[in-house]
């Protein structure tokens, strides 16, 4: 998925700030599940809902990969990466690129150095601070701290409220849709989620692929180490 860049951000919320209904989501970057909704509803939410002025996305990190023995910190580094691209206003195309390339968890794909790597495709305006905040773990004290306030019955990732409401039962379209209505007084068109509703041009990546136009494929055209080749590795899927 590309997240069109006409929706207006702030941070780590995508939407207008007028929109009536919040929907929350407590996502890991290692997360498959996650990658999952990134592909298959979150382009079809954001088209309907955040695009249209009606809902409003706040991202916030809930760290479920890490091992508890603290051997790998692939999650918290990623976490703390996107907020680094956040400081420079671009978390969203650095979550859209994060999240188009995943492949295998506490394995390599989110080291420092591919997480720098990555932020040259991401388009990163100052590569010097965004270094400088990866190495140095700027926002992982920020990060560990919001975890102690993730309530312990929540048990997985994505984990999705609406409106600060109870954890919605499951992350696919129909569900999130219809908790999205309802909070909205609205009753849901028979025609919300059907595949001829998609996102605008550019939003939604075909396949299943979630990576960003001339960003890195997910899959086996990764390039699993530091660094990514920037010819050999950018993907040819189109947007």
């Amino acid at each position: 998925m590309l997240t069109p860049s006409q929706i207006p951000t702030d941070g780590r919320t995508l939407g207008y700030a007028t929109a009536k209904v919040t929907l929350d989501l407590y996502e890991d970057f290692q997360c498959t599940a996650c990658e999952t909704f990134t592909i298959t509803a979150e382009p079809q939410l954001v088209a309907n809902y955040v695009l249209t002025g009606k809902v409003k996305f706040v991202f916030h990190d809930f760290l479920t990969i890490d091992p508890a023995d603290g051997s790998t910190t692939e999650s918290l580094d990623a976490a703390n990466a996107a907020l680094c691209a956040s400081d420079q206003g671009q978390f969203w195309p650095y979550h859209d690129w994060l999240f188009g390339n995943q492949y295998s968890e506490n394995s390599g794909e989110f080291t420092k150095d591919r997480l720098k790597t990555i932020a040259q495709g991401v388009g990163i305006k100052d590569l010097a601070k965004f270094n400088s905040c990866v190495d140095d773990g700027s926002h992982n004290a920020d990060i560990k701290a919001a975890q102690t306030q993730i309530p312990k019955t929540w048990k997985g990732t994505p984990t999705l409220i609406v409106n600060g409401g109870a954890p919605l039962a499951d992350f696919d379209y129909a569900t999130v849709s219809a908790a999205l209505d309802t909070a909205l007084g609205v009753t849901p068109s028979p025609s919300a989620g059907a595949s001829g509703s998609v996102a605008p041009s550019g939003s939604v990546a075909p396949s299943g692929s979630v990576a960003p136009s001339g960003s890195v494929a997910p899959s086996a055209s990764v390039v699993p180490s530091a660094s990514i080749a920037p010819s050999a590795a950018t993907s040819a899927k189109p947007s």
